[in-house]
């Protein structure tokens, strides 16, 4: 039975996808597709990005033909029990591994520019923490939270990086697709870390209160983070060019310490989007963290998803610290979406889709989704 403070809006999912998938994964996805793709990574973003939107759009088809049941419910009509169980308990490994690579990350990141004195672990718990703390307390609030972060992430960003716009050298996109198909499409894969998180639909539809504004509301988000992602790499290739923007770990945060924004009274501007990427990464933890919960009691058929919230922090808090530099863990999280993304992202909704249309299974009513 699904609780009332668990049933959340249309609006709320487009703003619940939105901040899943700006995560971590900002930091890097300039260079990212500048290794693979040159002064295209635009055009290979946009074309990730359309790509994201038909699978999030299949997987929305799917979940709409068993309104009243998440994917761990449905998928044992289509794939039978055992097979669904295992893939269930997978898709919780899936997320516990996000958030364990996501919370690492943050960590390093603000030990290097914010908290060099701090420990690691204590950053990393701390974060964990505070994920448990909303997470426990059920699909809605999390909603909210969003609600209040996303534009706190994103119109500080935008306004900011406006002022950067005449250091922008447009040459810097040239030349213009002279790169081969092979690693265009590469390219396109590259941009999967930053856009995982929609794999969230498996288990929403269930939870939304009007479920006829779904469809406009995953391409709204689609688009939105599509645009954002674009926007960023803009900037970071245009000032830094595509050569420069590849040798970078983080270009994202190199641009942000270069560029002189005109805010004279405030003495560290890096320090306030530095706070503010601490949202954007917060705001995909505890999502991620509240659907493997929320997994895992649909499995052990538990009446509470927060039973299981706070045991998950020490086992996520182990995974975290298991790479041992941050190569490693950028090397883990290629492993993750390289394969475990693909899959769940492109290969399930189709097997699942070719088995729906076989066994003619599901309602008629939510075709129109």
């Amino acid at each position: 039975m699904i609780k009332n403070n668990d049933k959340i809006s249309a609006n709320q999912v487009a703003i619940i996808l939105f901040t899943t998938m700006v995560g971590a994964g900002i930091l890097s996805l300039p260079a990212d597709v500048s290794k693979e793709v040159g002064p295209n990574g635009l055009i290979a973003i946009l074309g990730g990005g359309i790509a994201s939107l038909f699978f999030a759009r299949l997987i929305l088809y799917l979940s709409s033909k068993f309104p009243t049941e998440t994917f761990v419910e449905y998928a044992g009509k289509l794939i039978t029990r055992p097979i669904s169980i295992v893939i269930s308990a997978v898709l919780v490994f899936y997320f516990v591994m996000f958030v364990s690579l996501d919370a690492r990350i943050f960590g390093e990141v603000l030990k290097i520019y914010l908290l060099p004195s701090t420990p690691i672990e204590i950053i990393i718990l701390t974060m964990l923490f505070s994920s448990a703390y909303l997470v426990r307390y059920g699909l809605e609030p999390i909603a909210r939270m969003s609600e209040i972060l996303f534009p706190i992430m994103v119109i500080p960003l935008v306004l900011l990086f406006l002022t950067a716009l005449t250091d922008v050298d447009l040459s810097n996109f040239l030349p213009f697709m002279r790169v081969s198909l092979i690693k265009f499409f590469k390219g396109m894969l590259m941009t999967t870390y930053s856009f995982v998180g929609f794999e969230i639909l498996y288990l929403l539809f269930p939870y939304v209160i009007d479920r006829d504004k779904l469809k406009r509301s995953v391409n709204s988000a689609m688009f939105s983070t599509m645009l954002f992602y674009m926007y960023i790499t803009f900037f970071v290739i245009g000032i830094f060019g595509y050569k420069e923007t590849r040798e970078q770990l983080w270009p994202f945060l190199t641009l942000i310490k270069s560029i002189n924004f005109p805010v004279f009274f405030i003495e560290n501007v890096e320090g306030i989007i530095m706070g503010i990427w601490t949202f954007t990464i917060f705001t995909t933890i505890y999502s991620f963290h509240y659907f493997a919960t929320l997994i895992l009691s649909k499995l052990l058929k538990a009446r509470e998803h927060s039973y299981f919230v706070l045991p998950a922090v020490p086992i996520i808090y182990l995974i975290s610290l298991i790479p041992d530099s941050i190569v490693t863990v950028y090397k883990y999280a290629g492993y993750v979406s390289q394969y475990m993304s693909v899959f769940f992202i492109a290969i399930l909704p189709i097997l699942l889709y070719i088995i729906l249309k076989v066994k003619r299974l599901g309602g008629k009513d939510e075709e129109k989704t």
